[in-house]
């Protein structure tokens, strides 16, 4: 017969066996949650949040080869209503030398809501800023389409890319969820005419910084020959239908409701205009400064089925060889 301590020793070594079995199955399961997702929209958070639940107001991932093989940086800038809600920027590398599009550059391409849960973006589906422009072109007189940007005859020279204002020195190395307070990104770059030469029109240079809820970017363009312009839109932004479904441009006085029939809405000689979705309970402000025909400037939004296209421009106009334009346009997004 087994003594009451061998049966005591018998156990303690079974408890034993049990608990390294737990702690071996509990460190699989973290490295499994550690691991990146491809293809889905979760993003994991490598640096946990602190034990008092404080989130940092900015995270910023990186992937050389995320988009087309070309570099990615999606960027998640707080709420400032709902700290649990992120704002989720998508920054791309587009390169297209076609002469139909001839471009190289980077530029915002998306916008999407995210809830964090103090480890991982979880996306809520919603989107703020549509696949579209959202900082800056112009189109030349005679032109069929826009230059820059999303329309393409651009080609950037010089790229950085800044950290709460200190330069990311490596760009080979992805790396995720660092947490901040802003990134920024200045790129310049020489816009060309719409003819297979790719005959040089400006020279570009372009300040966006993702911070507070939202984006700052400011546009400078100088004159390598004089340009005729058609149209120059100052400021453009690709607002989605999940965050506009009603626009003002006076405190929600003389509301508008989009139907998505085409036609131009609250259109006028305005600098601010404020968008908002109360069934997403999402919202948007748009401000913009131009430092030429800033009080003759129209802004409207265009509502369509894609998206509500917010402009802000002027017209007929010539920009002289040597003088620059700068553009200033702001958008806040929030959770009402």
């Amino acid at each position: 017969m087994k003594t009451s301590k061998q049966i005591f020793l018998i156990s303690i070594n079974i408890f034993i066996v049990f608990l390294v079995s737990s702690c071996a199955k509990n460190k699989n399961n973290k490295t499994q949650l550690d691991t990146p997702q491809e293809g889905t929209n979760v993003e994991t958070n490598t640096y946990q949040a602190s034990l008092t639940g404080e989130f940092k107001k900015c995270y910023v991932t990186f992937n050389p080869v995320g988009y087309k093989g070309n570099h990615l940086f999606k960027v998640y800038t707080q709420s400032s209503t709902k700290p649990e809600y992120y704002w989720g920027f998508s920054i791309v590398r587009e390169q297209d030398l076609s002469d139909d599009v001839y471009l190289d550059q980077y530029r915002i391409i998306y916008c999407k809501e995210f809830i964090f849960n103090g480890r991982e973006m979880l996306s809520t589906g919603s989107t703020l800023l549509h696949y579209g422009e959202s900082e800056f072109t112009y189109k030349r007189l005679g032109a069929s389409e826009p230059t820059g940007g999303f329309h393409g005859r651009e080609k950037f020279t010089e790229i950085s890319f800044l950290i709460d204002g200190n330069l990311i020195n490596d760009s080979t190395t992805g790396f995720k969820m660092r947490g901040c307070e802003s990134f920024t990104y200045i790129q310049k770059s020489i816009m060309y005419r719409e003819d297979n030469a790719h005959t040089e029109d400006a020279t570009h240079l372009k300040t966006t910084k993702i911070s507070d809820g939202g984006y700052f970017t400011k546009n400078i363009i100088t004159a390598k020959d004089m340009i005729p312009m058609n149209t120059c839109f100052g400021s453009i932004v690709s607002i989605s239908i999940d965050v506009a479904k009603q626009g003002s441009v006076d405190n929600k006085e003389n509301t508008v409701r989009f139907n998505q029939n085409g036609k131009r809405k609250l259109e006028g000689y305005n600098d601010v205009l404020f968008v908002w979705n109360d069934t997403k309970k999402l919202s948007a402000n748009i401000e913009s400064k131009f430092s030429t025909y800033n009080m003759y400037a129209n802004q409207y939004i265009w509502d369509t089925k894609r998206y509500r296209k917010y402009y802000r421009y002027f017209q007929n106009t010539n920009l002289n060889k040597g003088q620059s334009w700068s553009f200033e346009t702001k958008v806040i997004f929030d959770k009402l």
